[in-house]
């Protein structure tokens, strides 16, 4: 079933760039990376996911390592903390804030109506607690639909970050920016809530396939990855990936959502009467001069 939803998404997406004006994001071969954070959320406390989300974030601060942000709109604003350093890493420049869905449930189970009006609430809702605008979306699950582009559209973003095992391909497409993930740094155990670490070897062979096949690679960090109850160091394999990114000539950029653009779409029939009425005008004041000649010319004979 999932290899056949997947294969129909890939066969819309193909289908559809046949039919829409699509630009390639970066050349082939270029080695641009993009670091996309996600689940960032205000975690009830005492909460052992709290401290390494804030430390990644830190992190990214202190070095100016950008990084798209990908928070979950309903689960976040109770911790004052999170918040002044989200807005101090946005403020710098370090952070793209995504809305990560609602409730981050599958978007895939809503309706095109249901999944515009989630993206609004939760953009509106960033854009309140933030004080900056918001622009970038990434589906809950990575799951996404031909509603879910439409959805985007009405709803004014302008950048999607999703995965390219769902089909999707990094491209500029009809004014929307899509970045999908090509890397994946850990994986999560669903029996038990905990993430297993993809071993370094694993992660550069995915950023060099990345690389060559897109000119970017995509990386995707979930805080509760660098948690582990047995005391194990993780921030070391995330510091030796970035460092290795560096030593090999791999750019870290931040990802850009393009400004929104105002289509002006005139009615046909209020076009039809604003031609007219300009035409009529235009007559009446040349009529009206052709008749102030007239009786200056009159004048003058009787004279």
């Amino acid at each position: 079933m999932g290899h056949t939803m997947n294969c129909t998404i890939a066969a819309f997406i193909l289908l559809s760039l046949t039919f829409s004006t699509i630009h390639s994001l970066f050349p082939v071969g270029d080695r641009a990376v993009i670091i996309r954070i996600d689940d960032v959320q205000t975690y009830d406390q005492p909460s052992s996911y709290a401290q390494p989300e804030k430390m990644l974030l830190q992190y990214h601060i202190t070095e100016g390592i950008p990084a798209l942000v990908s928070i979950i709109p309903t689960r976040f604003d109770k911790d004052p903390q999170l918040v002044d350093q989200i807005k101090e890493g946005t403020n710098q420049g370090i952070f793209t804030i995504a809305v990560h869905g609602w409730h981050h449930e599958p978007f895939t189970n809503l309706s095109r109506t249901v999944q515009a009006e989630s993206m609004q609430y939760g953009k509106n809702r960033l854009e309140a607690i933030l004080g900056s605008q918001v622009l970038a979306f990434v589906p809950p699950y990575d799951k996404f639909n031909r509603d879910t582009i439409a959805a985007l559209k009405i709803s004014g973003l302008t950048l999607m970050s999703s995965a390219t095992y769902e089909g999707d391909i990094p491209r500029e497409e009809d004014g929307i920016v899509f970045i999908p993930q090509t890397v994946t740094s850990a994986e999560v155990v669903q029996q038990t809530d905990s993430w297993n670490l993809v071993p370094l070897t694993s992660i550069t062979q995915q950023i060099e396939s990345s690389w060559v096949s897109y000119g970017v690679a995509v990386i995707v960090i979930h805080p509760r990855q660098f948690y582990d109850e047995k005391g194990e160091d993780r921030w070391s394999a995330y510091i030796q990936m970035i460092e290795w990114i560096q030593q090999n000539q791999g750019k870290i950029i931040r990802a850009e959502p393009p400004r929104p653009t105002i289509n002006l779409r005139l009615d046909p029939f209020l076009l039809s009467v604003g031609i007219f009425t300009g035409l009529v005008s235009t007559l009446l004041i040349a009529f009206n001069l052709s008749s102030k000649r007239n009786a200056r010319k009159i004048s003058r004979s009787d004279v």
